[in-house]
């Protein structure tokens, strides 16, 4: 047996995987007869005679093509059906895979299941916001009550920032122009948030001036990655900034996405009108943290018409794990929805001494952890990957559509799930074919009525009820003699 017929033999098995699984045991019988007798003809000949058996592996590609095509029109587009439960697992895997893969590329997931590391005692950083606005991403703190908190919640807060997101036209040089996204703050917004990615060695150096820090990706197209750019003077809006730096991707966690950061003088910032609106970033004093204070935390302030005003100091942890809080609790409905839609038990499963042992028993009930355990970032990731890549939408818009898509998508999985597992043999796990129904409708409580699966290994039937009786309320399992074996065809493979 030559080399050169065992490669032909690989590519008719490979030619084969396009023909529906029905047809496909037949069809490689046939091809591979085929071509054992054309080597059998040309084995002793030269080289290029052999050359033969390529060309006639080649022309089984273009066969399976064109059965696959055939087929499908005879039967219409339908989804894929994996039978074997390999291939299931390695079809649920590539789609974790994916799911996975989709979501870290966007940097708000990354920050949501991996640890935010950008920031240093993340724990004690929040965001305070009025209530009301602590899912959206419009300020809602004014910049006097911002001003008042520094003189007044020095027991509560080591240390409060101050920003405000703006759209300012930009002079970039050589008589260019952008309008870029500015974040303008005060200028201990990074001393604050205590990011060395962000802050850097040189942001304490000019303290009477504004400074700018540029984005990354506006320092890539805008700046054309020019090394030398620190130092320089950035006009924004009229008014002068000095660089002094360039923010790592992916760095800045808080509300708006900025292109330029610009901290303002305290001079500067006094000039801002008092009813400016803004984000607050505030450290909380050791003292709370070593008292266990929560992911959220509420404060009263008076407003000065005997009333008080109510905000909500949200940790940044929790703020970023926040999908993942929504997937938990959308899974949670999903699953005390599933009794409603559809049965729980997987159906009446005899005991065999002489077909289940302890590593098939034991087989199947790995199998189903195993596609649950795959279904998890499948369900998760992939609801979260499509909403948050629409940046342009609100955040309490994305969460709706999470909660949305995450609770169908969970409960139609659950559900594959349980009518998969009901519809495999428990003894090699493969998909139950054949459906034949038994019995007629009319005669449903005198006699059986219902539907019949078959095992193609011969290792039993499955009786499905038409409707639940007493006497036969789910599924049941019927184990077939090693007698019957006969009538089945085993699939053996070809050797190559």
């Amino acid at each position: 047996m030559t080399m050169l017929f065992r490669l032909c033999m690989i590519g008719l098995h490979a030619a084969s995987w396009m023909v529906c699984e029905e047809d496909r045991y037949e069809w490689l019988r046939e091809w591979a007869s085929e071509l054992w007798h054309i080597h059998a003809a040309v084995k002793n000949a030269p080289l290029r005679e052999q050359m033969e058996m390529l060309r006639f592996a080649r022309g089984a590609f273009s066969d399976a093509f064109w059965l696959a095509v055939h087929n499908r029109r005879l039967r219409g587009w339908k989804l894929p059906v994996f039978h074997s439960p390999l291939q299931c697992l390695i079809a649920l895997f590539v789609l974790a895979l994916a799911a996975t893969g989709l979501a870290l590329i966007h940097p708000e997931i990354r920050n949501a299941v991996l640890p935010p590391s950008t920031y240093e005692e993340a724990r004690s950083l929040v965001l305070i916001a009025r209530d009301g606005y602590t899912q959206t991403e419009k300020p809602s703190v004014r910049l006097d009550e911002f001003r008042n908190w520094t003189r007044n919640t020095q027991h509560l807060y080591s240390e409060l920032a101050f920003y405000q997101m703006l759209e300012r036209r930009v002079h970039i040089g050589h008589g260019s122009e952008a309008t870029l996204s500015i974040a303008r703050s005060s200028n201990n917004l990074f001393h604050v948030i205590d990011s060395p990615s962000l802050s850097g060695n040189n942001v304490s150096l000019i303290k009477d001036k504004p400074q700018a820090l540029l984005s990354e990706a506006a320092w890539r197209t805008l700046f054309h990655r020019d090394r030398h750019i620190i130092g320089h003077t950035l006009l924004i809006a009229g008014e002068k900034a000095i660089i002094i730096g360039v923010a790592a991707r992916d760095s800045w966690q808080l509300p708006g996405k900025a292109d330029v950061w610009l901290l303002e003088t305290d001079a500067r910032m006094n000039e801002l009108p008092m009813g400016a609106m803004g984000f607050v970033v505030a450290r909380l004093q050791t003292s709370l943290l070593n008292q266990g204070a929560g992911d959220s935390l509420h404060m009263l302030v008076p407003n000065g018409d005997g009333d008080y005003s109510g905000f909500t100091c949200t940790v940044l942890i929790k703020r970023l794990r926040e999908p993942l809080y929504l997937f938990a609790f959308t899974a949670m409905l999903a699953l005390l929805a599933l009794p409603a839609t559809t049965s729980l038990p997987l159906g009446d499963y005899p005991l065999h001494p002489g077909r289940q042992s302890w590593s098939i028993r034991i087989r199947r009930w790995v199998f189903l952890a195993a596609k649950l355990l795959l279904l998890v970032p499948i369900l998760c990731f992939g609801p979260i990957a499509i909403t948050h890549w629409a940046a342009s939408l609100q955040a309490t818009t994305v969460a709706s559509i999470q909660g949305c898509i995450t609770f169908a998508t969970t409960l139609f999985a659950l559900r594959w799930m349980l009518r998969d597992q009901r519809r495999r043999c428990p003894v090699c796990l493969q998909l139950l074919r054949n459906p034949v129904r038994v019995g007629q409708p009319s005669r449903n409580f005198l006699a059986w009525n219902g539907t019949e699966l078959i095992c193609v290994g011969g290792h039993g039937f499955l009786h499905v009820p038409e409707l639940p009786t007493s006497w036969c309320s789910t599924q049941r399992w019927l184990y077939l003699d090693p007698s019957w074996r006969t009538l089945f065809r085993p699939p053996v493979p070809i050797s190559f």
